[in-house]
């Protein structure tokens, strides 16, 4: 059984991470063509109030319906279908009118951010993004029936073609082509998204047929499950735009450098953590049935402790290396050293929050397995009231881009170990404090060691080849001694 979770998390982890690339190429190729200026940053603030909060909302359409469809399953697939047509149909149509309620806001001036001196360039983005919300709706919730039947690799799949496509775009037309032809070609692009989802009709003699049942009993369960779990999985989100908003003020390009970070930061954190709870969530629905309340939480409590200290080297890694992991992978065309150091410094900090953005999602799930929304909500809340707090605070004290991305790890961080001493509370012989300790003086040590290194070793004048080659050394050697003495790597007992 063990054996057969590790394969499925690892063919979920291994096409999710090919997915993530071909977006961070993606957005590495937009950096390039566009780099960081106030054109960009209206792009960016479109952007964020449209598809990025389509696609969290939707995410948490998909994650709400998981539950309910698996347990559907169990009595036939004809009620399972039933009823993945019932909600399809209903949030389709609900997603039209959101949709038409969009577009009448942005087209009277009423979304337009105070921060953006061109509200028309704004309203032309946000028109032709707010058009994808239905289908974007409808892709999720397929996903969701599909991944409740076992196919757990269409969720790190989904935007291969996605990324392919604006990939090839950006590579052949980038350096002329312009904000407003981008913002179409990427939107119609989410057709591609969709059409990944179709082989699996195929396969599972699924045929979508409109069904309108306002009655379903499990319809309060998931609009209720699905906004917390918005407002849950949107935690960064709603932590970046709220430090993207604050940091406007500090010159031209902060938000957009706020943008870049956060598209390497967020594939960079949620490649393991999505492919394990795309693998996970499903099962944990079953687990929590078939176990004892202790017996669950303690099976989930062993799955969230190995992941941290997978992700705790890693956040030491990409937090020592920030800027010339930017430099390397953005920098260049459009994309300047002013934009590398800003983007840089920002990236930098974000990654301190990777265990905590990791604890937030998984024990997230865990509760909504168990249909309990309430602690993952009021953790969650005070996280985002935390962040906004801090967020006017270092505006005052110490008014950077750097300040305010390290105050949302800080948050994070907190509200990931609240979560953790909540869904474990009495229990104990779960967590292996030896085991953290250790884990933690090590990390420190191995961010410590290598920002030493990196200021005695790495130059300005180096060439991305070689900053390749010093960095990638430097983090292979600190993982190297990290993870033997971690205990990854035991000793093999002496045959007597």
């Amino acid at each position: 059984m063990k054996k057969t979770l590790f394969s499925a998390i690892s063919w979920v982890a291994l096409l999710t991470m090919l997915a993530k690339g071909l977006g961070m190429l993606r957005d590495i190729l937009q950096a390039r063509a566009f780099g960081t200026t106030a054109q960009v940053d209206q792009f960016t603030a479109a952007n964020n109030g449209t598809i990025y909060l389509f696609t969290t909302a939707a995410y948490a359409l998909c994650l709400a319906a998981v539950p309910i469809l698996s347990q559907k399953l169990t009595l036939s697939r004809e009620e399972a279908f039933q009823t993945a047509n019932t909600l399809i149909t209903l949030n389709g149509l609900l997603s039209l009118v959101v949709t038409a309620g969009m577009l009448c806001c942005i087209a009277l001036g009423v979304l337009d951010p105070s921060s953006t001196a061109d509200p028309q360039s704004f309203r032309g983005y946000a028109t032709v993004m707010a058009v994808t919300l239905p289908l974007i709706v409808t892709t999720y919730l397929l996903m969701a029936l599909f991944q409740a039947m076992g196919h757990y690799s269409l969720q790190g799949s989904l935007s291969l073609l996605f990324n392919l496509e604006l990939c090839g775009v950006l590579l052949f037309f980038g350096p002329h082509m312009s904000l407003w032809t981008f913002a179409v070609v990427s939107s119609a692009a989410w057709l591609l998204q969709f059409a990944m989802t179709v082989p699996y009709f195929w396969k599972e003699h699924y045929a979508f047929r409109f069904r309108l049942d306002l009655k379903a009993p499990y319809l309060p369960l998931f609009f209720r499950t699905a906004v917390v779990t918005a407002f849950t999985t949107a935690i960064f989100l709603f932590c970046y735009l709220t430090d993207t908003a604050l940091a406007a003020p500090f010159g031209e390009g902060v938000p957009s450098a706020f943008y870049y970070a956060d598209k390497l930061f967020t594939p960079v954190t949620t490649t393991l953590i999505y492919s394990i709870g795309a693998v996970m969530f499903p099962k944990w629905s079953e687990k929590y049935t078939a176990m004892s309340d202790s017996e669950y939480r303690s099976y989930v409590g062993t799955v969230v402790e190995n992941t941290v200290f997978l992700l705790l080297p890693l956040t030491a890694l990409f937090s020592a290396f920030g800027v010339p992991i930017i430099r390397v992978l953005f920098e260049g065309g459009s994309f300047d050293q002013l934009s590398t150091a800003l983007t840089g410094e920002v990236f930098a900090r974000y990654a301190l929050g990777m265990v905590g953005f990791a604890l937030l999602d998984l024990l997230a799930k865990a509760y909504y397995a168990m249909q309990n929304t309430r602690v993952p909500l009021m953790v969650n809340l005070a996280v985002l009231a935390g962040n906004f707090l801090l967020d006017l605070l270092l505006t005052r004290l110490l008014p950077t881009p750097g300040a305010l991305a390290a105050g949302t790890a800080l948050l994070l961080t907190a509200g990931g170990i609240a979560l953790l001493a909540a869904f474990l509370k009495g229990r104990k012989g779960v967590l292996h404090p030896l085991r953290w300790a250790r884990s933690l003086l090590l990390s420190a040590v191995l961010y410590s060691g290598c920002v030493f290194a990196a200021r005695l070793l790495v130059s300005p004048g180096d060439s991305k080849a070689l900053l390749v080659l010093k960095c990638g050394a430097l983090g292979l050697a600190g993982l190297l001694l990290y993870l033997p003495l971690a205990g990854f790597w035991p000793a093999k007992k002496r045959e007597h």
